[in-house]
């Protein structure tokens, strides 16, 4: 990862990994140095000047602060370091920061905007299999693009889905963040209230935080196939099944401790013969 948009994603989708391991961690010194590290991870992402990163640091902030189990500590947190982050940035960072309102004088957003058109347009010609891996090339922006010499990379993880694979792909694309949410979700509900469990509830929310900040930076960035969300989806997974199998061996262990039917000795039917 060295492209600055491409690190900036990655690097705030570790943010709420690591305040997993800073709600399980005992040792104070390390719980210490994990904030440290979530700031400085901040302070890279917000350095990266990418408008992107600056839209998913904000959305996986307010997700952290609601998937937080102490929100009044995070909450002081955020109120203190991220005016100090912004300030600390220099003129040249807010006055790209503001282009997002002047997004139509913006060379690099219209680029964006026509590769989004290219994608779309191409999706509609081919709608199950899209136009493949090799569609950012002049004579694919010739036949779907708005401004065909305007040759761009999808620059959106949705749009890069669905010119390459079409709405089918896109489909499945976005099936597979959704069931992962719906896994997190069943964790959360079944760990409530546990607290030899506490750390798989604290694990799948920080997950979900870490889908929040990919779903949004990723909207501007063509990293559809970058690895760390699938590791994402891997933990989400494999937690559930960890949680299924527990429950099912636990299930059987109550049943195989529970006392069978009583055999009824002959006096006792004869007894029962004569009450009836």
């Amino acid at each position: 990862m060295e492209e600055n948009n491409s690190l900036a994603l990655a690097t705030i989708m570790l943010i709420p990994l690591l305040r997993y391991l800073q709600l399980t961690e005992e040792k104070l010194w390390i719980r210490q140095g994990l904030v440290v590290a979530m700031g400085l991870c901040a302070v890279s992402a917000l350095g990266s000047y990418s408008r992107g990163a600056l839209i998913a640091i904000a959305a996986m902030s307010f997700f952290l602060w609601t998937k937080s189990p102490r929100k009044l500590p995070l909450a002081l947190l955020m109120i203190v370091l991220i005016p100090f982050l912004v300030m600390f940035m220099p003129q040249k960072w807010e006055d790209r920061m503001h282009t997002i309102q002047t997004y139509q004088q913006d060379a690099s957003a219209q680029g964006r905007l026509n590769a989004w058109g290219m994608a779309w347009n191409l999706a509609l010609d081919r709608p199950l299999v899209g136009g493949g891996f090799e569609i950012y090339d002049k004579e694919t922006f010739a036949r779907y693009a708005p401004n065909p010499k305007d040759v761009h990379a999808a620059h959106s993880i949705y749009f890069q889905t669905l010119g390459e694979h079409g709405f089918v792909g896109l489909f499945l694309f976005m099936a597979i963040g959704f069931f992962t949410w719906r896994s997190g979700n069943w964790i959360i509900r079944e760990t409530k209230g546990k607290p030899d469990l506490l750390w798989a509830n604290n694990l799948a929310r920080m997950l979900q935080v870490s889908q929040i900040a990919y779903a949004t930076g990723g909207a501007f960035l063509s990293l559809a196939y970058f690895d760390l969300p699938y590791y994402v989806v891997v933990l989400m997974e494999v937690t559930r099944l960890y949680l299924k199998n527990r429950q099912e061996e636990n299930s059987r262990v109550v049943s195989s401790q529970r006392p069978g039917p009583r055999m009824i000795r002959p006096s006792e039917l004869s007894v029962v013969r004569r009450e009836g």
